[in-house]
């Protein structure tokens, strides 16, 4: 039986951090590695602030999501950057509130599928945390393994790494 609080430096950094910004998607399958793409472009030319916390979670948002509604210490924010397929236009960057997520699945792996966009909605309405979504429209996915964006995905995944470092001040790492 736990008889004292568990202290903070035993949560995972994740649920430490004041923002937490999570990169959604498969990197195997085309277009769907935006969210990945777009942490790691975030991650490497932007210097990150301890109260700031990126992360690829690829196609794992589920068991990272469920952790924080559980935790005692939680973001105030969390930014979700993933694929969508609106039908819209290819590469358009959008930001969307968790309650506006679209019922369309991209794919199998889609953060868009219940029980996630359920699990957003309630860490947005039970626990106070503010989710939000950077979209990027893409095209059909691949049915098969087909590693590699588009050059309109890829373009759009500086777009919306440059989004997010304005929004939060963020300083362009330098030249080495």
């Amino acid at each position: 039986m736990l008889t004292e609080p568990i202290s903070t430096d035993t949560l995972p950094a994740f649920c430490i951090a004041r923002v937490l910004i999570l990169g959604v998607g498969n990197v195997l399958f085309g277009d769907d590695a935006f969210g990945p793409e777009a942490a790691d472009y975030l991650a490497r030319h932007y210097q990150i602030p301890d109260d700031i916390y990126v992360m690829d979670v690829g196609t794992g948002a589920r068991k990272l999501l469920f952790t924080l509604a559980l935790s005692e210490e939680q973001p105030e924010e969390i930014i979700v950057v993933d694929a969508v397929d609106w039908g819209q236009n290819l590469g358009q960057v959008s930001e969307i509130s968790a309650g506006d997520l679209p019922v369309t699945k991209i794919d199998d792996f889609s953060l868009h599928q219940v029980p996630t966009s359920n699990l957003l909605h309630e860490l947005q309405e039970t626990c106070g945390i503010k989710v939000s979504v950077i979209a990027c429209d893409v095209a059909v996915m691949p049915e098969m393994i087909r590693p590699g964006m588009s050059d309109v995905v890829q373009t759009a995944v500086v777009t919306a790494a440059e989004m997010l470092a304005e929004r939060y001040g963020l300083t362009p790492r330098t030249a080495v």
